[in-house]
């Protein structure tokens, strides 16, 4: 119950921001400039977390120690290879990377999930973002709205954290144990659409009108200045 309070909260929260973020506020700035060529192209993460990052911690800094341990975290649920995971394990690799973003954002597992997962989303979309906005006559053509229906797109896995112990498929598993869902296959099926905020589960994204409403603004925004 605890669980759903906090999302619902946080739900709450995000969508009375969505007015405002849709109008693509001086807080874009950092990600339009970034559509429109105007940043260095490997900047584009730490640009990205910095944004998603405030939305829970307002000290909140995007280093590129915390943007490694980003990578970390959705490289590990995706990797093929046996010894790299073995040493991962072993090192204890993934687990300092969510201690340290963990310890940025006050121990909040969404806040976690935001920039260490769902972020590379947000990174994916705004490649494609960029590249829209590359060709001039889409550029002059194609709505906030229509933008941001062309670039988004699911995240490649997310955590959810159990409430309390149970059983899946004949495994243990304990309170509190971290789940990875990889859906960002699944969500490349036909009428899949859903799966890139979760729509309808029980693990249903809280920025689903939050984070279009985001890519609105930077869009708006990019066109303003461009």
């Amino acid at each position: 119950m605890a669980r759903k309070s906090d999302q619902q909260a946080l739900w709450n929260r995000l969508n009375l921001a969505v007015p405002g973020v849709k109008l693509g506020p001086e807080e874009l700035e950092p990600l339009a400039e970034w559509v429109r060529g105007e940043g260095a192209e490997e900047s584009i993460g730490l640009r990205a977390q910095q944004i998603l990052g405030r939305l829970f911690s307002e000290t909140f800094v995007a280093t590129p120690e915390s943007w490694d341990a980003a990578i970390t975290l959705v490289r590990a649920p995706r990797s093929s290879n046996a010894f790299k995971l073995i040493w991962w394990s072993l090192s204890g690799k993934v687990r300092r990377a969510k201690r340290q973003l963990a310890g940025m954002v006050n121990n909040d597992l969404s806040a976690v999930n935001a920039i260490g997962i769902a972020v590379h989303n947000l990174v994916k979309s705004l490649r494609r973002m960029k590249s829209l906005y590359s060709e001039k006559d889409l550029r002059m053509t194609l709505s906030p709205l229509d933008a941001v229906n062309r670039c988004l797109a699911a995240p490649v896995s997310i955590y959810r954290q159990a409430t309390v112990a149970g059983e899946l498929k004949g495994n243990q598993f304990s309170n509190s144990s971290l789940f990875i869902l990889n859906i960002g296959d699944a969500a490349k099926m036909e009428g899949a659409g859903r799966l890139v905020f979760m729509r309808g589960s029980w693990s249903s994204c809280p920025a689903e009108q939050w984070v279009p409403a985001m890519l609105e603004g930077i869009w708006l925004r990019a066109n303003a200045q461009g």
